[in-house]
C-alpha cells in the first residue's frame, strides 16, 4: 500500500472508475501505436528514399493518373500546405511532374513519371507485405470493430479540438476588449489632470499647470489640514 501510495498508482485508481481507467489506457495505447507505427512504416521505405506519406502520395497520382494537388489533399485528408511539401520532394526525385496551367499560375496538375510508375509497382508489394504482417494474430470480426470504431474517435477529437478552438479565441477577444475598456477607463484624478492640462496649454506657465491640477490641489488641502491642527 505504501508503495502504491509513494508511485502515485494508488491516487489514479482510488479517483477513477475501472471503465475511465481502461479509456485512459486505451488513449494511451493509440497514441504509442501511432508513433510506432509512423516510425516503423517509415522505415520500410527509407530503402527508396522516401517516407510512408510520401509513398501514399505518388501511389495516388499513379492510380489517378493526372491530379491537382488540392484534389489530393482531399482524398488523403491532408492540408494543401503538407501536399505541396510532399510533391516538392518527389517532383526533385523525378519521380512526378508539375505543369502549372497557363491560364491561372496558382493551378498546377501532378503527373506520374515513368520513373515513378516503375517504383509504384515495387511500393505496392511493401504496402501488401505491410497489411499481412501489421494484423498478424488478429481476427477478421476485431478488423471490422476497429473499422468501426476508430472513425468515431476520429470524429470525437476533431469536435474536441473544434470546441476548444472556438473557446480560445472566444477568451483572446474577451482579453483584448478588458484591455481596451481598461485603456479608455482612467481615474478621475487622471482625468481631472489632463482637463486642466489642456486648458492651462496657453496659460502662464508650469506653475500655473501645477496649481490647477487636481493632485495639486488634493495635496494643497492635506497640507493646510495638517498646519491647522
Amino acid at each position: 500500500m505504501k508503495r502504491e501510495r509513494q508511485d502515485g498508482s494508488f491516487f489514479r485508481r482510488s479517483k477513477l472508475s475501472a471503465s475511465d481507467w481502461h479509456k485512459d489506457l486505451l488513449i494511451s495505447w493509440l497514441f504509442r501505436t501511432s508513433a510506432r507505427m509512423q516510425t516503423s512504416l517509415d522505415l520500410c521505405f527509407m530503402k527508396f528514399g522516401m517516407t510512408l506519406q510520401e509513398a501514399i502520395v505518388l501511389l495516388h497520382c499513379v492510380h489517378a493518373g493526372t491530379i491537382s494537388p488540392g484534389r489530393l489533399a482531399s482524398v488523403l485528408g491532408k492540408d494543401k500546405g503538407k501536399i505541396t511539401r510532399f510533391i516538392d520532394r518527389l517532383d526533385t526525385s523525378r519521380l512526378v511532374t508539375r505543369d502549372v496551367l497557363r491560364r491561372d499560375r496558382r493551378f498546377s496538375i501532378i503527373k506520374p513519371t515513368g520513373k515513378g510508375r516503375q517504383l509504384a509497382r515495387e511500393l505496392v508489394v511493401v504496402f501488401k507485405r505491410i497489411r499481412k504482417e501489421l494484423f498478424t494474430g488478429i481476427v477478421s470480426s476485431d478488423v471490422r470493430c476497429l473499422e468501426r470504431m476508430l472513425p468515431q474517435l476520429f470524429g470525437n477529437a476533431s469536435r474536441i479540438g473544434s470546441q476548444h478552438k472556438r473557446e480560445t479565441v472566444r477568451r483572446r477577444r474577451r482579453i483584448g476588449t478588458q484591455r481596451s475598456e481598461a485603456t479608455r477607463t482612467e481615474s478621475p484624478m487622471l482625468q481631472s489632470d489632463q482637463s486642466a492640462l489642456a486648458s492651462s496649454l496657453n496659460a502662464k506657465g508650469r506653475k500655473d499647470l501645477l496649481e490647477k491640477s487636481a493632485a495639486f490641489q488634493e495635496f494643497k488641502e492635506e497640507g493646510e489640514g495638517l498646519v491647522v491642527k
